[in-house]
Formats: C-alpha cells, sequence, structure tokens
C-alpha cells in the first residue's frame, strides 16, 4: 500500500516479517530476535539521582545545614525575699505599755526618793500597788517588744524603760514587795 500523502512511498504498514535468510523450504520455529543484554548504568543513575533529590530536600528543609542558635533558658527569678512579718501590733502594745509604765514611774519619782521610815503606812502601801502596776507594765510591754524582735528581726531602744524598771524594781523590793518572773 502506498502512502496517500506521498505517492511512491511505502506506507506504515508493511506486512509480516520476512524470514531471516537461511535454507530455504525448512519450517522451524519462528523468528525471535535475541533480547539485548541489560546495561545497569542507568539504574545505578536513576538510584542516586533519586537519592540526592531526598537528600537535597531534607538539607532544604532541616534549615540549609546551618545550625540555629541555642537559645539559654532564662536563669530562675531568684527566690523572693521573705515577706517582713507584721508585727505592728505587737510594737504598737510593746512600746505603749512601755511608755504608758515611764510616765507613772516619772510621775512617782519624788514619792520614791522620800525616807520610807517616815511614810505612813497607808502612803507605803499605795506607793507598792502603783510600783507594781508599772513594773507590770515593763513586763508586758519589754514581752510584746521582745515579741516583735523574734519575729522581725528589728531591735528597739529600751534603755530609758530598762533604767526605769531596774528602779521601780529596787524601791518596790524595799516596800517588800516580791517580784514575780515571767
Amino acid at each position: 500500500m502506498n502512502n496517500p500523502r506521498f505517492p511512491g512511498r511505502p506506507g506504515l504498514s508493511r506486512g509480516a516479517p520476512q524470514p531471516p535468510p537461511g535454507r530455504p523450504g525448512r519450517a522451524g520455529r519462528p523468528f525471535r530476535p535475541t533480547p539485548a543484554s541489560m546495561n545497569p548504568l542507568p539504574i545505578i543513575l536513576g538510584t542516586v539521582g533519586v537519592l540526592l533529590v531526598v537528600i537535597l530536600i531534607f538539607v532544604m528543609t532541616s534549615g540549609g545545614g546551618e545550625k540555629a542558635p541555642v537559645k539559654e533558658a532564662p536563669p530562675p527569678p531568684p527566690p523572693a525575699a521573705p515577706k517582713p512579718v507584721d508585727v505592728s501590733g505587737h510594737e504598737r502594745d510593746g512600746l505603749k505599755a512601755c511608755n504608758e509604765g515611764l510616765s507613772k514611774f516619772r510621775s512617782i519619782e519624788s514619792k520614791m526618793s522620800a525616807d520610807l521610815s517616815a511614810m505612813p503606812e497607808a502612803d507605803r502601801e499605795k506607793l507598792k500597788s502603783e510600783l507594781q502596776k508599772i513594773l507590770e507594765l515593763f513586763r508586758d510591754g519589754m514581752a510584746n517588744l521582745n515579741t516583735a524582735n523574734e519575729k522581725s528581726g528589728r531591735g528597739y531602744d529600751v534603755k530609758d524603760y530598762m533604767q526605769a524598771r531596774k528602779l521601780a524594781a529596787d524601791k518596790f523590793k524595799q516596800l517588800g514587795g516580791k517580784l514575780e518572773q515571767h
């Protein structure tokens, strides 16, 4: 068959293949061409290419090989300082009692300097009870200030109170009173 577009040229269909030249008249196996031996180079190159693409993708997704700077964890905040203990009540009560005791002590200083032997018994008992109240005020005031000191660590100026307490205690003992130990 001729190709209609190109006259004189054979078409696509050429018919059945011709048997190879050989012995005429011998019918045998049909002609089969031998397959070409397989070359492993394309398979090796394809595998290497695929591996390179996978490695390239891995490197690109992991940041291009550059390591991100390691962020150090911020140091923990310093431990909070202990909250100051509220000792204002102890301070207030202690100073109030000590000041009251000191003011009462100063109000009876003139009586304390008088001669006890010339003093009537009623005045001695009155002085003794006043001294006892003063000593109780100093004792309670010092106890509150001591508690405030233990809790807060603050010191208090108690020099005047201690001097007045010592003089009052000495005079109280002279009047025959016994000091209570707490």
